[in-house]
C-alpha cells in the first residue's frame, strides 16, 4: 500500500494540528513497515531536517507540481490513499481519500476568520469535500456530531479517533530547571494558576482573567501564568490584564518550548481550561500527564476528553470559576484527588492507539 499525506503541518510547532501530524505519522510508520509513505510538503525537504525524521519507508515530495485530473490512477506514482491532515485533500491521482476534520469552530463562528473574503466559501468547500471523501476522521464524538449536523455527512462515514498525549509530557519537578524558567519569564514568586491557549478568542482567557480581577484573595495569593500568542484575532493578553487591573498579577511568556511547558504544568497549583469550543483539547491531557489539577468548561469535546478527572464550570460563569478555584487551591485533598484521576484518565489516550485505529481506516477504505 502507498499512502500519501499532508506533512506540512509538522512544521507548525505550536498548533494542535502540527502536534497531530508529528505524533501520529511516526507511530504509524513504525507500526506498518509494509506501507510506503509519502509526505507532501510545500517545498523540497531534506529528510534529515524534516520534523518527522528520516525513515526507510518514508519519502517527501513537493506538492506543487503533482496535481492530477480527478480520477486519474494510471501513474505509477499514484497513491492508494491520500490523507488530508489539515482540512484539505487535493487530488494527487489517488484511488481513495481520507480527511481529518479537527473542529468546525470557524464554520460556527465565521466572524473570527482571517480570510480576505470571510469564511463562508471555505466552509462550503469543506462541506463538499467532506461528502466526497472515502472516509472522514473526526477527533472526537463531538466533532463527528458537528460534521453530521453542519455538512450532513452520514455518521457511518465518519470514524472517531481520539488524539494521544505526547510522550514528552510527564511530571517534571526539577527545582533547578524550574527556577531557570521562573527567572527567564519573570514568573511570580508565589504559587500560580496556569492557562494555555493565548489570546485566541475561543480559548476564553477573559473568563479566567475576570476571575482574578473579581477576587482580591486570588490575585493576592496566586499568580496567573498565561501561555500562548499574546495577540490573536483582535484579542490581546496584555490589554485584557490592563483593562481588568491585574497587570501586576499576570505573566504572559508567549510561546514556550515543550520542556518549559512541561515544567509549568508540573509546578502549577491548578490548570484552568475555560475554552468556549474544542474539537478535542490536547492541553487538558498534557496538564493531567504532568500532575496538574484541571478545572475546565464542561461542554463541546472537553468532557469527552477529561471525563471525571476534571472539575467543571459553566462557560463564562466567572463567579462559579472563582468559587471553584478557591475550593481547589485551598484543599490539598481535592488537588490530590484530581491529580490521581488525571493520571488514570490520560492513560486512555496514546498515539499508538490512534495510529492503530487510523491504519484500520486505511484498510477499511481499500478493502
Amino acid at each position: 500500500m502507498r499512502i500519501g499525506f499532508d506533512a506540512a503541518p509538522a512544521f507548525s510547532s505550536y498548533s494542535g494540528i502540527g502536534q497531530y501530524v508529528r505524533s501520529l505519522f511516526p507511530a504509524m510508520v513504525n507500526l506498518a513497515t509494509d506501507i510506503e509513505w509519502v509526505g507532501y510538503t510545500p517545498a523540497v525537504i531534506d529528510k534529515k531536517i524534516h520534523p518527522l525524521g528520516d525513515h526507510p519507508s518514508l519519502a517527501y515530495r513537493q506538492n506543487d507540481a503533482i496535481w492530477k485530473p480527478r480520477g486519474f490512477n494510471g501513474d505509477c506514482q499514484a497513491m492508494d490513499i491520500f490523507h488530508g491532515t489539515n482540512f484539505k485533500a487535493p487530488n494527487l491521482g489517488q484511488h481513495y481519500s481520507v480527511l481529518t476534520i479537527h473542529d468546525l469552530w470557524l464554520t460556527r463562528n465565521p466572524q473570527y476568520s482571517k480570510k480576505l473574503f470571510g469564511q463562508a466559501l471555505s466552509s462550503w468547500k469543506l462541506g463538499r469535500r467532506a461528502m466526497r471523501m472515502s472516509k472522514i476522521i473526526a477527533v472526537s464524538e463531538f466533532s463527528a456530531r458537528e460534521i453530521y449536523q453542519i455538512f450532513g455527512v452520514p455518521r457511518a462515514h465518519i470514524a472517531v479517533i481520539h488524539h494521544g498525549c505526547s510522550l514528552n509530557m510527564y511530571v517534571d519537578r526539577r527545582e533547578e530547571k524550574f527556577h531557570e524558567v521562573r527567572q527567564r519569564f519573570g514568573l511570580p514568586e508565589k504559587p500560580f494558576v496556569l492557562f494555555v491557549g493565548g489570546a485566541e478568542p475561543r480559548k476564553n482567557h477573559r473568563m479566567l482573567f475576570a476571575a482574578f480581577s473579581q477576587s482580591k484573595s486570588l490575585s493576592r495569593e496566586f499568580g496567573l501564568v498565561a501561555v500562548g500568542d499574546v495577540d490573536s484575532r483582535g484579542e490581546n493578553l496584555f490589554r485584557t490584564a490592563y483593562e481588568l487591573g491585574i497587570s501586576d498579577v499576570v505573566c504572559c511568556p508567549g510561546l514556550v518550548t515543550a520542556e518549559e511547558l512541561r515544567l509549568l504544568y508540573s509546578f502549577a497549583s491548578v490548570f484552568v481550561f475555560p475554552s468556549l469550543y474544542e474539537g478535542f483539547g490536547i492541553p487538558v491531557l498534557e496538564a493531567m500527564a504532568c500532575g496538574a489539577p484541571v478545572i475546565a468548561t464542561g461542554h463541546t469535546a472537553i468532557p469527552e476528553v477529561a471525563g471525571d478527572a476534571a472539575s467543571y464550570v459553566d462557560v463564562n460563569n466567572v463567579e462559579q470559576l472563582v468559587m471553584r478555584l478557591k475550593l481547589i487551591l485551598n484543599n490539598e485533598a481535592e488537588q490530590q484527588t484530581l491529580k490521581e484521576l488525571g493520571f488514570q484518565r490520560v492513560k486512555r489516550f496514546t498515539w499508538n492507539r490512534a495510529a492503530q485505529e487510523t491504519l484500520s481506516v486505511y484498510r477499511e477504505v481499500t478493502a
